[in-house]
């Protein structure tokens, strides 16, 4: 058995296996994106010299955004699947000339990483020391450059409750149930290396400190965010929820940020004081949206005040033209609040944009580009950028942006990555050549 991952540029290009199931025609089929009577002809052209994209694309005619969606999860599918092996034996190779394939993915690691620990989980390949997981767990100390993977929101939330060993009985119950249960969000933390499992609890040397210092990030970011989400957003909830799925929130969110958790002695009055900050948020929108003349009150004025809903609404209903009208229309819009500085304005006018046009590379660069500027959202950020340059893989600017964008959240050697793509569609670009100088490297 012999699996195989390219990489070019430090990036992830595809994967490849010689186990049936994971050739990318059959991922393919299993997405139902071709048809089994398509895998005599994909065949006859691999046998003919073609690589496997190649061959699909000749005996099908598959669009190219759909073979990226194939060329993605099959490596996403070996990528977890070898999270399950052991005693593997492991070879690197210099690739000689450039790679042979149609359709390159040009992930980044640390994402392709946690994407592929996700699937690992909800496909059970993992080790047997983690299948049913108890004990006590750990922070990783040797976790180094790891603990700047790009986890969602959940993922972070249960690797910062782990500031001291842990019993897994404890803490499964602190954790929210989202699209991963919790015992899922453990698991796949202790993929990734971030946490270790122990039999026994190890001796005790952290404090209250240490789990503030862990905590203040997350609490920081849910800050930045609740100050420009409305309350519905703060809850987590659609704006058609009843009262009970309000209510259900609330209590959630009780459960994890009530400022008594934070009363041990040791948290500092100012950490608590964010707490109590951050709970006044979501206490408020309990409050008016579980009132029913001032939800409605709420709606009303919310529905004035934000003019990019009314233009969703038409959007939907009207044709073709009308749609790129408004998407047009909105995305000058979100450009002249960028220029402004109005980064919360002008990402509530481009996502209606992305929505009306999802297929439109300027929308989603000009998204992330405004997300970029919000500390919360720069997760999100990452993704349009990628999804820009997905859809138009030549703009120079996409990559300058998510590079500029990995160096704001500390991650020089990504950003590199991405500076020196950029330079490879625009030589010259002034501002990409001093970016690339401050990081100390050359053209």
């Amino acid at each position: 058995m012999k699996k195989q991952l390219v990489l070019s540029r430090g990036l992830l290009a595809y994967a490849e296996s010689n186990l049936p199931r994971e050739h990318l025609a059959h991922v393919l089929l299993g997405m139902d994106l071709l048809a089994r009577k398509d895998l005599k002809g994909i065949s006859s052209w691999m046998k003919n010299g073609k690589s496997s994209d190649e061959a699909i694309v000749l005996a099908t005619g598959l669009d190219d955004a759909r073979l990226a969606e194939g060329v993605r999860a099959q490596a996403e599918m070996i990528l977890a699947s070898l999270f399950g092996w052991s005693g593997c034996e492991l070879r690197l190779f210099d690739g000689n000339g450039p790679i042979r394939r149609r359709c390159q993915l040009e992930l980044p690691l640390p994402q392709a990483l946690v994407e592929a620990a996700r699937r690992a989980v909800k496909d059970r390949h993992l080790p047997a020391t983690i299948m049913g997981v108890s004990g006590f767990l750990c922070a990783d100390p040797a976790a180094g450059e790891r603990a700047n993977l790009p986890l969602n929101s959940a993922e972070a939330y249960a690797y910062a409750q782990v500031s001291v060993p842990t019993p897994m009985a404890q803490l499964i119950p602190m954790l929210p149930e989202g699209e991963a249960k919790p015992e899922e969000l453990v698991q796949c933390l202790l993929l990734l290396g971030l946490l270790r499992l122990e039999a026994a609890a190890p001796e005790q040397a952290s404090s209250a400190g240490l789990q503030e210092q862990q905590l203040t990030g997350h609490v920081d970011e849910l800050l930045q965010h609740f100050e420009v989400a409305n309350l519905y957003e703060i809850l987590s909830v659609p704006s058609d929820a009843n009262e009970e799925e309000i209510k259900a929130a609330y209590h959630e969110m009780a459960r994890l940020y009530h400022p008594d958790r934070f009363e041990a002695k040791g948290f500092s009055p100012g950490f608590r004081a964010r707490a109590e900050r951050l709970f006044t948020y979501i206490t408020g929108a309990s409050t008016t949206l579980c009132d029913q003349a001032a939800r409605a009150n709420y709606d009303e004025t919310r529905l004035m005040k934000e003019s990019q809903v009314e233009a969703t609404l038409q959007g939907r209903a009207a044709g073709d033209t009308d749609k790129d009208k408004i998407a047009e229309t909105l995305f000058n819009a979100g450009r002249a609040s960028i220029k402004k500085r109005e980064f919360e304005k002008a990402v509530e006018q481009l996502r209606e944009c992305v929505w009306l046009r999802p297929g439109n590379a300027r929308y989603h660069h000009y998204l992330g580009v405004a997300q970029a500027e919000i500390a919360s959202l720069r997760k999100e950020a990452e993704q349009h950028l990628l999804k820009a340059i997905e859809l138009e893989n030549m703009n120079a600017d996409s990559y300058l942006q998510l590079g500029k964008l990995y160096l704001k959240v500390n991650l020089p050697k990504r950003a590199e990555a991405q500076f020196y793509e950029a330079l490879r569609w625009d030589s010259e670009n002034a501002e990409t050549l001093k970016l690339l100088e401050s990081l100390g490297r050359k053209r």
